[in-house]
């Protein structure tokens, strides 16, 4: 697979079309805009999206650093800035203070953003002792404000997924939970309920679940990184929420002549444009945000 350096995204009828001044040009005309990956250089990994009409969200991982779960805005996708942190500290354990140790390269990892009925909700699980994972709402991600709902079990890279019937789901790997509307009790099998088995190329890390619901059908993507083998990015696709789950490879290249990028998002605009934001590693910059475009074909996203 061979992707170029330079994208473009077309757009009508009034999408910005990743043109902070689109405004001021006829909303009826075509607008075509070219962007450069990376859209955000600097370290932004395990990207999860959320939209709101015009306005995305996107969060990262800050692992140990305090302030942690930083929570990004664009209009475009390609320009964000800062909107807050979900948090200003961690306190389960002395380490987060230095006392008997530290928490370097851990604390708060891939988390999940999803605005749902007016609220923004976040869950992520520190990845540290105590195992939990914490769930986070706030009414608007630009004043903060966000207050912590509960803590569950640990999820591991989960996605949270508030399904049409308001019924709400965690993701993790090759299972699905579905919780309370408070999120603090599971519901049904406590251990979760198996919607694939890994084949014998998932040989090594399965992780970064971002799950979404297009048409009726559940899209769970996931990076995959079998032993001995590159890094790529997954689709699992079921009709029902508990599956079963089939799998595709939907990038697997050294993008733009550096190591092999995976485990990031899906998302549209309003108007049913459909993007992707992974993050690939850069060296010492870290790992930084591409932006693709989507296109939909025998309904898997390419």
């Amino acid at each position: 697979m061979n992707i170029k350096k330079s994208f473009y995204i077309v757009s009508f009828l009034g999408f910005i079309g990743l043109n902070q001044f689109s405004a001021q040009i006829d909303p009826f005309q075509k607008k075509v805009t070219e962007f450069k990956n990376p859209i955000i250089w600097a370290d932004a990994p395990d990207l999860s999206i959320t939209r709101n009409g015009d306005d995305f969200y996107l969060i990262s991982t800050t692992m140990h650093l305090m302030p942690g779960a930083p929570v990004m805005h664009s209009k475009d996708l390609v320009h964000w800035e800062m909107s807050s942190y979900v948090f200003d500290t961690l306190n389960d354990n002395s380490k987060y203070d230095l006392i008997d140790g530290s928490v370097y390269g851990r604390g708060q990892w891939a988390s999940s953003i999803r605005y749902h009925k007016g609220k923004y909700y976040v869950l992520f699980s520190p990845n540290d002792e105590p195992f939990k994972s914490y769930f986070y709402v706030t009414d608007n991600p630009e004043k903060g404000n966000w207050k912590l709902i509960t803590r569950t079990r640990h999820f591991h890279d989960a996605s949270l997924l508030f399904d049409d019937d308001d019924r709400v789901y965690v993701f993790t790997s090759n299972k699905v939970f579905e919780l309370s509307p408070d999120f603090k009790t599971i519901i049904g099998n406590q251990e979760g309920t198996e919607v694939f088995q890994k084949d014998a190329s998932e040989t090594g890390l399965l992780e970064g679940n971002q799950i979404i619901k297009k048409d009726g059908k559940y899209y769970m993507m996931m990076i995959s990184w079998p032993r001995g083998g590159k890094r790529r990015q997954e689709v699992y696709r079921a009709d029902k929420v508990t599956g079963p789950y089939e799998k595709k490879v939907i990038l697997e290249d050294n993008f733009l002549g550096f190591s092999y990028a995976g485990q990031g998002a899906l998302i549209d605009d309003k108007n049913g444009n459909w993007y992707s934001l992974i993050f690939q590693d850069r060296n010492g910059v870290g790992r930084v945000p591409i932006l693709l475009p989507v296109k939909w074909e025998n309904d898997w996203p390419i």
